[in-house]
């Protein structure tokens, strides 16, 4: 959690087509720390507010509920009353990398759009070659280039080879399809009377692979080649080659 004034300063370095900074729009914006994101702590989080009383929920919600010492000089002792809650507080040394982060965070951004821009024009001239749709391409952070397979076995098969040489790829992950997931499928919850599954609404809805199978079908196809924003050039060029061999060898157009 960091404070209003900091927090302000944390954005993805994207902006809306209204100029604001995505983050920014809305009542409360939240941004991951964690290991896999594109500036890490290694754990932790940031929420970004620009209302007092959410900020200040916010901080009491991640600090057993009070008002620290910490957050005096924005709020005094603050306007609401003190709650039961959580220890959530990121120590120190967390956040004393996860400032260096934020100050290279442009950065790092700006080196990985460069390099996804790169791969991409390195294989614009394959024909029928597919890649994952963007309403901004100019504008995606571009972690990853998305190759459109045509079938998961095909999608399965192009991985292999791009591993074989030496390239980072991977399917769609994370919670891409939590409809399918056994947790969700299953309604499995810390307690058996938790309230979001127990209501009549709640017990009607269906989870499952059966609730999304376009969406599955588009997932399992689609191959992930990562882009890091310390690739050289030569890396760069290697993802390049990678995938074009795989264009020949498997015929992704």
């Amino acid at each position: 959690m960091l404070p209003r004034k900091a927090a302000q300063r944390v954005h993805l370095s994207a902006k809306a087509d209204s100029g604001r900074i995505v983050g920014s729009i809305g009542d409360l914006g939240s941004n991951s720390f964690q290991i896999g994101k594109t500036i890490t702590a290694g754990e932790g989080d940031a929420v970004t507010t620009s209302d007092p009383v959410l900020y200040e929920r916010a901080f009491r919600f991640h600090d057993v509920g009070i008002v620290s010492r910490s957050f005096n000089a924005t709020v005094g002792q603050g306007v609401l009353g003190a709650f039961a809650s959580c220890n959530l507080r990121m120590n120190e040394f967390t956040g004393a990398v996860m400032k260096g982060q934020v100050q290279k965070l442009d950065t790092i951004c700006q080196a990985l759009r460069d390099n996804a821009k790169t791969v991409r024009e390195g294989i614009a001239d394959l024909p029928g070659l597919k890649l994952r749709k963007s309403a901004d391409v100019e504008g995606d952070l571009g972690t990853t280039v998305f190759l459109d397979c045509g079938t998961r076995e095909r999608r399965d098969r192009s991985l292999r080879v791009m591993r074989a040489e030496g390239v980072s790829v991977a399917g769609a992950g994370g919670s891409v399809i939590l409809r399918a997931d056994a947790r969700i499928a299953s309604k499995a919850t810390i307690h058996r009377q938790w309230p979001s599954f127990t209501t009549p609404h709640g017990k009607e809805i269906a989870y499952g692979p059966e609730s999304c199978p376009r969406t599955i079908d588009i997932i399992g196809r689609f191959g992930g080649v990562s882009i890091g924003p310390r690739y050289t050039d030569e890396d760069v060029q290697d993802v390049i080659r990678a995938i074009r061999k795989v264009y020949r060898g498997i015929g992704l157009g």
